[in-house]
């Protein structure tokens, strides 16, 4: 599936990211497009797997965060997106391999992004997970989006700015999720040109 995303901040700022190939073990079905996280259900990287046989492996994981919701016990539910991230000479060497005809001799903005397989999973994450956003809709008013680098918000907080993405959306961002005993204990959105 190719899929291209243009401006994020709308006329002020655009960003440009190639949607293409990647790489997802299944877990079991919860129906036709979610599955629950279990083994094998996110890569650490694209070169290896790290995976226990009955639970998600502790470790950081890209993803996209689709939906966040709260459940009764107070627990919240995202459903990831697992992707590949590159950047650098590897994110070039990648975009020229995958876009032969692009005409340009490397990724744009320097990163590059893989993600064929759009299975989603659901984790849970509690109250305290830790969660450092980059940009994100303040106030409703385009003047007061601005870049805090690692701004230390709350679960809840990340909760409301998923519910009302008026300005900017927050599902058109990479995070890096880190799992530990299956759940999602810290949320860092990566900041994209």
């Amino acid at each position: 599936m190719m899929k291209t995303m243009m401006g994020i901040l709308g006329a002020g700022a655009a960003s440009l990211i190639f949607l293409t190939s990647g790489s997802l073990a299944t877990g079991n079905t919860v129906d036709s497009s979610t599955n629950v996280a279990q083994a094998a259900t996110v890569t650490t990287s694209v070169y290896k797997d790290t995976y226990s046989s009955t639970t998600p492996a502790d470790g950081t994981y890209t993803v996209f965060i689709n939906d966040i919701k709260r459940d009764s016990n107070g627990q919240y539910n995202l459903t990831i997106d697992p992707i590949n991230w590159y950047t650098g000479d590897e994110a070039n060497k990648i975009f020229v391999k995958e876009n032969p005809d692009s005409g340009l001799d490397g990724a744009p903005d320097g990163y590059y992004i893989t993600n064929t397989d759009t299975t989603t999973y659901q984790y849970e994450a509690p109250t305290s997970a830790q969660v450092l956003m980059q940009i994100y809709d303040h106030t409703g008013n385009w003047e007061d989006i601005d870049i805090n680098w690692n701004e230390s918000i709350t679960m809840s907080k990340l909760n409301a700015i998923f519910q009302k993405p008026d300005l900017l959306d927050p599902t058109v961002f990479p995070y890096h999720v880190t799992v530990k005993n299956g759940e999602i204990v810290k949320v860092v959105q990566q900041y994209i040109p």
